[in-house]
């Protein structure tokens, strides 16, 4: 580029000195005279053609004329070309290049003249030289042959380029650092397992590194130069939830997912500001496979279960050993206090605290054996043609005869004239003693109620409600896990509700509560219909 500069400088500066010895015939005219500068110069002044002379002698650049048929001796030597070669204008003239430079440099440069003027065409090459201070100069070199009549002179013209190839070095240094520097930036972006795209404000791709994620996913059409919402997702206008969007408008950090052909992937942006940081010029998008991650986050998720559901397991034993021994003892201790005593009232109290720890103890086998069923998944159930009323009705009759308190009122108090689904009889009748065995524990006052209403041709619900102490809020979404009870101090397995859930979603269906503490509770379960056979 430098040499291309220098070279056109060169013609123009070659122009404009022919120009100027065409005008200058005087000039022309005493150099076929072969005279000194001086005298040259004399002529001139009295021709009063010394402009043009002048305008020579004071060029920022070597002129030199040699005199072709007078041995290529020197007839013109301006001011610069006696400057930069330390050799005065009175030295030069008349002499040849031997006599200035020495036999071999001169040598050189009568090879060069003779070639130049045998082939009569111009001369353009870098050559360099030392100057007197020990310096080396890089020239560009320019000779050309001028004709007056019979006469002949070969001019030349040097420029010195010296400090243009020094440029020249330091910008080919500095190209080869800047390469050096993309490419070592192209292995670390190579060598990253995400994306990354840098976009303007007019959503215009400037550059992007994602070729890495290109066979994972078809939505990351990314080019240079293109709009990124048309050539990734098909659109003519910005994606509605576009992460640049976003980070542009609030100048924040932003994150999104989305998932393909089974992958999730990362989409996080943030602004690019300008040197003022005031000026926003786009967003840089990272784009990253999360499917690893998002695996690995599942499998401590399950391993976090798997150590709590050991953890709770571990408690449950240590609570089934106490609460199988709790009614044995009763059983063992009342049933001999029931053969030494004779008193028919403390034989009919003795007789009941056996009969209600039997029915407890019974319970307890019963729902620790449905809990192994349900997870071996070998709990059967049979469908049958079943008349709701009537199986609500005997449930209603059951807990009334459990009730031992006159403050709590049981009441079932919604029902259609006649219901009659497909169902299995034995589990929808043990989820809903469950909700009011439950409510029992929990309620002292008030009222326990329950129904079922028609909330679709398809489902039908079941709901107990209570007056009871309710459930805390923190504990609402822990309540039908298995192995969690919430009391303590309440006999049982805490297995109940967790056996209700796994039976409604065998059914198909779906169980819930809702709760306020210290107003109640509300258990419901809904279950699809399935019409009578």
């Amino acid at each position: 580029m430098v040499a291309i500069i220098s070279i056109l400088v060169i013609s123009i500066l070659s122009v404009i000195v022919l120009f100027l010895l065409r005008k200058n015939r005087l000039l022309l005219s005493e150099l076929r005279k072969n005279k000194e500068a001086s005298n040259i110069r004399q002529e001139a002044n009295k021709e009063g053609d010394a402009f043009y002379l002048n305008i020579l002698d004071n060029l920022p650049f070597p002129i030199f004329a040699k005199n072709i048929d007078d041995n290529f001796k020197y007839a013109f030597w301006n001011k610069e070309a006696g400057l930069q070669s330390g050799i005065k204008q009175e030295e030069a003239l008349g002499v040849t290049d031997f006599e200035i430079f020495g036999q071999e440099r001169g040598l050189r440069y009568r090879k060069i003249d003779e070639e130049l003027v045998a082939k009569n065409k111009n001369y353009r090459a870098e050559e360099d030289y030392i100057t007197p201070d020990g310096v080396l100069h890089n020239t560009i070199i320019h000779k050309f042959i001028i004709a007056q009549d019979k006469d002949r002179w070969l001019w030349s013209i040097r420029w010195d380029i010296t400090k243009d190839k020094e440029y020249e070095k330091e910008l080919i240094r500095a190209k080869e650092e800047l390469e050096n520097a993309i490419k070592t930036q192209n292995l670390v972006l190579n060598s990253i397992n995400f994306g990354l795209i840098y976009i303007d404000t007019e959503y215009r791709v400037q550059w992007e590194s994602t070729a890495h994620l290109k066979a994972r996913t078809k939505k990351l059409q990314y080019l240079p130069g293109k709009i990124c919402y048309e050539t990734v997702m098909g659109r003519t206008e910005p994606c509605e939830h576009c992460p640049l969007t976003q980070t542009i408008q609030t100048g924040k950090f932003v994150r999104n997912e989305f998932t393909e052909n089974n992958c999730t992937f990362e989409v996080s942006a943030t602004v690019v500001y300008d040197n003022t940081n005031t000026t926003v010029l786009g967003g840089l998008m990272k784009i990253e496979d999360a499917s690893d991650k998002k695996k690995i986050e599942h499998l401590m998720t399950e391993v976090q279960r798997a150590d709590e559901a050991n953890r709770l397991k571990s408690a449950f034993l240590a609570n089934m050993s106490h609460e199988i021994r709790t009614p044995l003892n009763a059983i063992v201790g009342f049933s001999n206090l029931l053969a030494e005593t004779d008193d028919p009232e403390e034989k009919r109290e003795f007789t009941n605290i056996i009969s209600t720890n039997n029915e407890l103890l019974l319970q307890l086998i019963n729902d620790i054996i449905d809990m192994s069923k349900i997870e071996s998944g070998s709990l059967d159930f049979i469908y049958t043609d079943t008349d709701v009323n009537i199986l609500m009705g005997e449930i209603l009759h059951q807990m009334q005869l459990k009730n031992q308190s006159d403050e709590v009122e049981i009441i079932f108090d919604q029902k259609l004239p006649q219901c009659i689904i497909h169902t299995d009889r034995n589990r929808l009748m043990q989820v809903i003693i469950n909700f009011l065995t439950n409510a029992m524990k929990f309620t002292t006052k008030g009222s326990i109620q329950f129904g079922y209403t028609m909330v679709s041709d398809k489902d039908i619900r079941f709901y107990v409600k209570d007056t009871g102490i309710g459930i805390p809020e923190d504990k609402i979404d822990k309540i039908f896990d298995r192995f969690v009870k919430l009391n303590t101090f309440i006999q049982g397995t805490g297995l109940g509700l967790p056996i209700c859930a796994m039976i409604a979603e065998k059914f198909g269906g779906k169980i819930g509560v809702e709760s306020k503490e210290g107003e109640g509770s509300l258990f419901w379960l809904v279950i699809p219909v399935q019409k009578p056979e």
